[in-house]
């Protein structure tokens, strides 16, 4: 696996728990081209307001979570989102998931996936690791372009393990 890359990373912190989050390439990105926007602003006396106000929303993106926690000792998998102690987090129950599904050719998320909402632009050339519900519903977890596949794999396989669910390759 590449050292620098945008894809959410495999965090394991214990036996039976791995976490799906942002990676440090990621929040790198961040701080660097905030960082570079706020040099620009604050070279402009005009632009010293904006430069604050931009280097506090960056810092705060900094500092944001987005992971998917898969716990198998705890019998659950727990979404997080969101910057510091006002993360949100909401949980299912490991006995509704039936499997973990890598999509090679994904194509969009359901209408009921809350990814949906916030997908950007068509899914042209995609793959996608997908969270498939026991009543046939999915959530998808990531994306990415076609060539990152055995990229996404690696993290699928590390998920279907921990959660002693099957991988289904689509």
């Amino acid at each position: 696996m590449p050292s620098f890359s945008l894809l959410p990373s495999i965090v394991r912190r214990r036996p039976g728990r791995v976490e799906l989050s942002i990676s440090a390439a990621t929040r790198g990105l961040y701080v660097g081209l905030g960082a570079a926007l706020v040099l620009t602003l604050v070279r402009d006396p005009a632009g010293s307001p904006f430069a604050v106000m931009f280097a506090i929303v960056i810092a705060l993106a900094a500092l944001s979570e987005d992971r998917w926690i898969f716990d198998g000792e705890a019998r659950e998998v727990r979404k997080r989102y969101g910057v510091l102690f006002l993360a949100k987090s909401w949980a299912i129950d490991l006995d509704m998931v039936s499997s973990i599904e890598l999509d090679s050719e994904f194509e969009g998320a359901d209408g009921s996936d809350p990814y949906a909402k916030v997908s950007p632009g068509s899914a042209k050339d995609r793959s996608a690791i997908r969270l498939v519900l026991g009543d046939g519903r999915t959530m998808v977890m990531c994306s990415a372009k076609r060539k990152r596949l055995p990229e996404l794999r690696e993290r699928a396989v590390a998920i279907a393990e921990t959660i002693g669910k099957p991988l289904v390759e689509a």
